[in-house]
């Protein structure tokens, strides 16, 4: 059989000036809303503006950059409006996902959730600030798995994202929620998933949202409003 495919490269061009741009967002050396011009990162880079373009596709997936209509691309930044509408989806969407987690959950899904929630506790308690929101987000990923509606997880997923890469530029910038207050949240609604009341999961989640959102709003968004 003819060889058609190349093998990998361990680290991509694309790859290399994503995690470059991402450095650079979560340093402060380029700022919340400031707009990224293509052509001139790809002459900074001495790259293509096709190498470019990639890498920022990669950085609006993963919610650090974001397209405009005007299609020029800038760094996320999140307002009041913004956040109270992706708050009023969150609780709609991720309300059912609870639900249905605590209906479906198997043994097992229900230990790797747990799992989940002592390594959400284990960053918090060591204060490991960007592996704290990794471990948030697989925490709440696996339940939106446990759900098992692939449209649901797809669109959790998108509003969500910007939330998480925002909260990392917070935090790189030292404005940090209490991380172990936050993991400890999480704990209710883990109770309750594994002991399949999804009623009981539902108002649990809601309730640690609510505390969730007083947060951000306290140290997310208000300085983002302040900065404008």
């Amino acid at each position: 059989m003819q060889n058609v495919f190349k093998p990998f490269e361990t680290v991509t061009l694309r790859r290399m000036i994503a995690d470059r741009i991402e450095e650079a967002i979560l340093n402060g050396t380029l700022r919340e809303g400031e707009r990224l011009v293509e052509r001139r990162l790809a002459s900074q880079f001495g790259t293509s503006l096709t190498a470019v373009r990639e890498a920022l596709i990669a950085l609006e997936a993963d919610g650090f950059v974001a397209k405009k209509p005007n299609a020029a691309t800038y760094v996320t930044k999140l307002t009041h409006d913004a956040g109270k509408k992706i708050f009023a989806v969150r609780k709609v969407l991720e309300g059912f996902a609870v639900e249905q987690a605590a209906r479906l959950a198997t043994p097992g899904q229900a230990k790797e959730l747990e799992k989940a929630y002592v390594d959400l506790l284990s960053t918090a308690r060591s204060n490991k600030r960007e592996q704290f929101l990794q471990c948030d987000f697989s925490f709440h990923g696996k339940i939106w798995a446990i759900a098992d509606n692939e449209y649901l997880e797809t669109a959790l997923r998108r509003i969500l994202v910007p939330i998480y890469a925002f909260s990392a530029m917070r935090i790189h910038s030292g404005e940090a929620f209490n991380l172990l207050q936050d993991a400890q949240s999480h704990l209710p609604v883990l109770e309750a998933i594994k002991a399949k009341d999804p009623a009981l999961a539902r108002k649990r989640f809601l309730s640690a949202l609510d505390d969730w959102y007083a947060n951000t709003e306290a140290y997310v968004l208000s300085k983002s409003n302040q900065e404008k």
